[in-house]
């Protein structure tokens, strides 16, 4: 047999082959995958010939077979290139370890800043803040014009019996003055009197009990206008056998003069 009996052969085989198309395909690339087992070491010349032949034959059939394969759309169609799979857990992209992008190069996310959550000024907390509108309550600053004193009556420390002094000097003419004694309560305290220098012009005390204070309440008569000069109001009162401590007790005097200004004090007899 020839060259051009082989090709003839092969030729009319071709056009009239029906090929499974998958399952030529599956033994073809089977057959490109499966390891060449090593022909047996060739001991006569005789055979020589004829395995190249046979060889030759095999190697121009699977040729026609993959040839008429391409021309008839058989084996695998080369579609676009697959896209790389998306970063995920590990990975990295360009974006997240490139500098330049002002992103963080572990997450790609943009970069945040520390003291983007409005945080306090340096050495500055919250309670600071919130802490500065709050003031302890503070002693009124007396004016010029008024001055007052509290003091015990030396003559009255007595073992049942003593009296509070208050003492105001006005250097303008007031048409208000209200002035105010809290006595703390203890064992035995009871109001013995009251009175002032100025009568003509102060109302009669008013005594009350309030908080646990014993409490002493003088005030302008309407209409009266208390002129410059110094005066005196004093509360009574018995107690508790033994001397007396006037270390909780407290006054106050509000005052208002003939041209409106207004003023205030207060103190102890500590």
């Amino acid at each position: 047999m020839n060259d051009d009996d082989v090709n003839d052969r092969l030729r009319v085989t071709a056009e009239e082959y029906e090929p499974d198309r998958d399952r030529m395909w599956t033994r073809v690339s089977e057959g490109m995958r499966t390891p060449r087992v090593q022909a047996e070491t060739v001991r006569t010349g005789w055979r020589i010939p004829q395995l190249g032949l046979a060889t030759g034959a095999a190697l121009a059939l699977i040729g026609v077979i993959v040839f008429f394969g391409q021309f008839l759309g058989i084996g695998p169609v080369a579609g676009p290139t697959p896209e790389p799979p998306a970063a995920g857990p590990g990975t990295r992209s360009a974006e997240a370890t490139d500098p330049a992008s002002g992103g963080d190069a572990a997450t790609g996310g943009e970069a945040t800043s520390a003291d983007e959550g409005g945080d306090e000024p340096d050495g500055e907390t919250s309670e600071d803040v919130s802490s500065e509108g709050e003031s302890s309550p503070e002693a009124p600053v007396a004016p010029a014009w008024l001055w007052t004193d509290g003091s015990v009556n030396p003559d009255s420390e007595e073992e049942f019996w003593s009296q509070l002094d208050l003492k105001v000097r006005n250097e303008e003419p007031l048409t208000e003055l209200d002035v105010e004694l809290r006595v703390a309560e203890g064992g035995g305290l009871e109001s013995t009197g009251a009175w002032t220098t100025g009568d003509t012009w102060f109302n009669a005390a008013v005594v009350t009990r309030e908080d646990g204070f014993l409490v002493y309440r003088w005030s302008l008569r309407d209409g009266a206008v208390l002129p410059v000069g110094e005066y005196t109001l004093a509360g009574q009162f018995n107690h508790g056998s033994g001397a007396r401590s006037a270390a909780e007790d407290r006054f106050t005097f509000e005052a208002e003069t003939e041209g409106g200004e207004t003023g205030a004090t207060e103190g102890d007899f500590t």
